[in-house]
């Protein structure tokens, strides 16, 4: 479990460890290569006893058996953890492999991509897609692969381990954007809360029922109270937008936050991309904002660029550590007593469902992303779509007949224009 306390700071601790067990192999079994040291018990935990594969082509397969009579359908999350050292992946490509049931193949789910040879490194694979297809039909056993072509190198294991996660999904009590909700995206100038525009299937004038608006007012320091409470006065809710993993230099805490968290421009004008693996430093200072979204009086909060791992940020950042940090936000977020929502990271919606109360997503239909929000709208949470430059007859659509609120806003994204497809 990780735990980060730091003086003012909401407890929070990795929400993953409230209904996760953790696997220990039932077995090992060398399919190629040599190995010595190779046995269940070497593997189990970190305590110095290891399994050592190679050198030369290798693989070897691990089972894990579940508790009996876990239903598949009930898992939600599934890591493949490591303790490993070995080569490069330039010198000899290691690769995890889970073995789908449903598709009758292997699909690889990590590597050694960025370790130092040589070097102990914790390697952490979160898997997406249906998770139950990893789980064998009657004995629930999830078959594990590991894997490298003939080199002569060789790779070490001192713990091997699957978590799964299962049971009921964590949910938010309190208020959450519902499903079809109509919404307003507006990050520049003064909160209009007057709109009154004909949506695109036609009919009188609607108005936004939800405002995703930035946490300050178009001063730029000053908490958007102000919009926060014109948007309730309207009968409506409002959304904090937070930019939770790039740094913005226009913003008043901007030197908190130390250089060596700080890398490459985003694109966007005064903004770099942050480390995420430095909870330590920056989870204070999300705090920190969601605890001021909180005070203007916000509902819920959005928590932008949360997605790094997949852009090139100067960092070594993987989809584990984009989960992590991101769930922890959520964890913040619920702390503060507001609902939160996922901004893209369409990569990882599998793994970030449960943590989240809702998403929004720029764009889906222009980059036919929008399938992997199905599952989060028959879940019961709700799908805020924006698009640019599609025409909405294109995309308003397939929106509505999805359940997604979807809009179409400038890239700007001032108060207009807004054309609601619903």
């Amino acid at each position: 479990m990780v735990a980060v306390t730091t003086a003012g700071l909401v407890a929070v601790s990795d929400p993953v460890a409230a209904a996760s067990v953790t696997l220990a192999p039932a077995s090992v079994t060398v399919q190629k290569g040599g190995a010595t040291g190779a046995t269940p018990a070497a593997l189990a935990v970190d305590d110095g006893e290891v399994a050592t594969f190679g050198p030369g082509a290798s693989r070897s397969e691990i089972v894990f058996a579940p508790s009996p009579g876990l239903d598949p359908a009930s898992v939600w999350g599934l890591t493949v953890e490591a303790t490993w050292r070995g080569p490069a992946r330039s010198t000899q490509r290691w690769t995890w492999k889970l073995r789908n049931h449903t598709r009758s193949r292997w699909d690889a789910v990590g590597d050694n991509t960025g370790v130092a040879a040589g070097t102990w490194t914790a390697r952490q694979f979160f898997v997406g897609g249906r998770l139950a297809d990893y789980l064998e039909p009657g004995t629930g056993r999830i078959r594990l692969r590991l894997e490298a072509p003939d080199r002569p190198a060789t790779a070490t294991l001192d713990r091997q381990v699957v978590v799964l996660e299962h049971g009921p999904l964590p949910t938010h009590p309190g208020w959450k954007p519902p499903v079809g909700a109509r919404w307003q995206y507006q990050l520049q100038g003064p909160v209009d809360t007057t709109l009154c525009v004909p949506p695109w299937a036609g009919g009188a004038c609607v108005t936004p029922q939800v405002y995703d608006i930035d946490a300050y007012a178009p001063d730029g320091v000053t908490p958007n109270t102000a919009g926060v409470a014109a948007v309730h006065a309207a009968g409506g809710r409002a959304v904090c937008y937070v930019s939770a993993g790039a740094w913005e230099d226009w913003r008043p805490d901007a030197g908190a936050f130390p250089p060596f968290v700080l890398g490459r421009s985003n694109g966007w004008p005064g903004e770099r991309w942050l480390d995420v693996r430095r909870l330590d430093v920056l989870l204070p200072i999300m705090d920190a904002r969601v605890e001021a979204c909180a005070a203007a009086g916000f509902d819920a909060v959005e928590f932008d660029n949360v997605d790094g791992y997949a852009n090139r940020t100067g960092f070594p950042l993987t989809a584990s550590d984009q989960v992590r940090y991101n769930r922890m936000l959520a964890a913040l977020a619920h702390g503060r007593g507001l609902s939160v929502g996922l901004k893209n990271a369409v990569e990882l919606l599998t793994q970030l469902r449960p943590w989240f109360d809702f998403a929004v997503n720029e764009q889906c239909h222009q980059y036919r992303e929008c399938g992997g929000y199905d599952a989060w709208v028959g879940a019961g949470k709700a799908v805020l779509q924006v698009e640019y430059t599609s025409a909405p007859g294109a995309f308003c659509p397939p929106a509505l007949a999805a359940g997604r609120s979807a809009i179409r806003k400038a890239l700007a994204l001032e108060a207009t224009p807004w054309l609601p497809c619903a």
